[in-house]
């Protein structure tokens, strides 16, 4: 394995096993902190779903996430298969965080760019070579 792939891996674990600690703590005690999100989001109707829907349920979609962000973290440690099926979880992941953004204000599209989404796409871009399989060395 290139130690680019595994320094992503132990970063993006870690990074995925903390995010799971978050959502059990915010889902538990400040679930009314997610309810800002709502307001970065790119989709109208999304930020209507979020209002209703989502926020009416936080207190079991951010336990959900957190099993998630979970799930991730240790497939991004295990061997085989795992690392790249969470690597394809986390960008879906990703996906959706590109569209609801991180809950910063903004003034204009740039502003709400550089705060909401850019980060996202940095890591993304970051974690997509694992995706690749591995090149195996030849037998002797």
């Amino acid at each position: 394995m290139s130690r680019y792939r595994a320094v992503v891996r132990v970063v993006f674990a870690a990074a995925f096993l903390g995010g799971a600690l978050v959502h059990l703590y915010f889902g538990l005690f400040l679930p009314h902190s997610y309810a800002s999100f709502a307001d970065t989001v790119l989709l109208p109707w999304l930020a209507e779903l979020w209002r209703g829907f989502v926020m009416a349920n936080i207190g079991w979609l951010s336990l959900i996430t957190a099993a998630f962000e979970f799930a991730v973290g240790l497939g991004l440690l295990a061997r085989g298969r795992a690392p790249r099926l969470a690597a394809l979880a986390a960008l879906g992941f990703f996906a959706f965080i590109l569209v609801l953004g991180y809950s910063w204000p903004a003034d204009g599209w740039w502003e709400d760019f550089l705060k909401n989404r850019a980060f996202t796409l940095v890591m993304a871009a970051a974690l997509a070579p694992l995706l690749r399989v591995p090149e195996r060395s030849p037998r002797t």
